[in-house]
């Protein structure tokens, strides 16, 4: 555990999970979420994520320039779907779970 605290979370999951490493931030008000709208109740901040056509291009713009670089720890086919949606639910990945589609 660090003495003083983190700077800042930022939460992808929510839940307990954020619950848990809340108490860890210095201030509150350092404690951001996508995941969990309730993090105003522990003092934080909720940003909604943007889904819409420029956002993701901005992203993929980004990513293809090599400013952005998502950490993919396992990629599922269509037909492994359920068992990549339990990973990610049951937090156990480092990084992103892709299902490839074709």
């Amino acid at each position: 555990m660090v003495p003083d605290g983190f700077d800042g979370i930022v939460d992808l999951a929510g839940g307990s999970s954020l619950r848990s490493v809340a108490p860890l931030a210095q201030d509150p008000r350092n404690v951001i979420s996508v995941g969990d709208i309730s993090v105003s109740d522990l003092g934080g901040r909720f940003v909604e994520r943007r889904t819409d056509r420029e956002s993701l291009e901005r992203s993929a713009r980004l990513a293809l320039d090599g400013l952005l670089a998502p950490v993919i720890t396992a990629v599922h086919p269509l037909s492994g779907a359920p068992a990549a949606l339990a990973t990610v639910e049951n937090g156990h990945t480092a990084g992103k779970v892709v299902i490839k589609v074709t």
